[in-house]
């Protein structure tokens, strides 16, 4: 009889728990797709309209603002002559979801190939090669080799350059900011 006062007065405690509001969340998207949501606790790496690269720990997302917490991480040097990793402060940030300008992409397989890094070296030590064994051996330079070469190390820095790096945010990505 005495656990039945204790199991009301339970029973009205638990909606105070069940109910608790979840965060808000921004949303990543491509038209209409979501590439990826940005909750409470994870970390977020973007380019702000002022050029500059923010990135950290996302605190909360509350009334369209993301309160995120930025470590300035560094080597620091140990008695034994030796580095190690240390955190040596960190910044509470706050911006407005509409503030991001870009988000970065994520690295994917095979990235030094599609960015071209592969056929800059690959022209650049084919042409090295050529013209040292030419000038060792004194033999004959041929020019077609070296154009060849040198318009495989520059097809790689055209794929470089036209790479982006970046989701621009505008007219195909867009923020979209979900209160809960």
């Amino acid at each position: 009889m005495m656990y039945r006062p204790l199991l009301h007065l339970l029973f009205l405690c638990l909606p105070l728990y069940a109910l608790a509001q979840q965060s808000d969340f921004i949303s990543f998207r491509k038209k209409d797709r979501t590439l990826k949501t940005f909750f409470k606790g994870m970390p977020i790496q973007f380019i702000h309209t002022s050029g500059s690269y923010v990135n950290g720990i996302i605190e909360k997302i509350d009334h369209d603002t993301l309160y995120i917490k930025q470590y300035d991480v560094r080597m620091i040097p140990t008695p034994w002559g030796t580095r190690v990793q240390d955190t040596i402060s960190h910044y509470d940030l706050r911006f407005h979801y509409r503030e991001i300008a870009a988000i970065p992409r994520p690295p994917r397989s095979f990235e030094f190939i599609r960015n071209g890094t592969l056929f800059m070296i690959c022209g650049g030590g084919y042409a090295f090669l050529h013209t040292f064994n030419g000038l060792i051996q004194k033999a004959k330079i041929s020019p077609p080799t070296l154009a060849i070469s040198g318009a495989v190390a520059a097809a790689g820095f055209t794929m470089l350059k036209l790479r982006k790096h970046y989701y621009p945010i505008g007219e195909k990505y867009k923020i979209v900011y979900v209160p809960m």
